[in-house]
């Protein structure tokens, strides 16, 4: 083998394989955000139906959905403190979150409209549309007795 003719093909291989390494990378963060924003939401449904089995629905105290709304992006119910998500109380509408209360539990059902980091950060370069996810969470507690 003749040295002089392999000089540049490591260059070569390595520009063809960057791109596809720079997809693969993002492709995980993209995977890892939706997954945290998933927790998240779940967590904060799970603290909302929590609050409402042990202190609304038991005593017989009526909810705003506004007010419920709070619980899940802020965790309380005024809209004091760091919301969970970005932008929750906007990427929440009133059509997907849904309480409902039987004999001895209350189901909390959230759908959280997350937006692709990847599309939003280069739509301008490469025209692409950040169409959103749904996320969607659901919660079953027991009044507390």
């Amino acid at each position: 083998m003749n040295i002089i003719k392999q000089k540049g093909s490591a260059t070569v291989e390595f520009a063809m394989m960057v791109p596809i390494l720079l997809i693969l990378v993002f492709m995980v963060s993209e995977l890892g955000t939706m997954f945290y924003r998933l927790n998240a939401l779940t967590k904060s449904v799970q603290v909302a139906s929590r609050y409402l089995s042990d202190v609304s629905l038991n005593k017989k105290i009526t909810l705003t959905k506004t007010t419920i709304k709070h619980l899940v992006c802020y965790g309380n119910t005024g809209n004091t403190g760091t919301e969970v998500l970005p932008d929750c109380i906007n990427k929440i509408p009133d059509n997907k979150l849904t309480v409902s209360a039987a004999s001895d539990h209350v189901t909390v059902s959230a759908t959280y409209s997350a937006d692709w980091i990847l599309p939003n950060a280069v739509k301008g370069f490469l025209k692409l549309s950040g169409l959103p996810m749904d996320l969607t969470a659901s919660s079953v507690m027991r009044f507390t007795q």
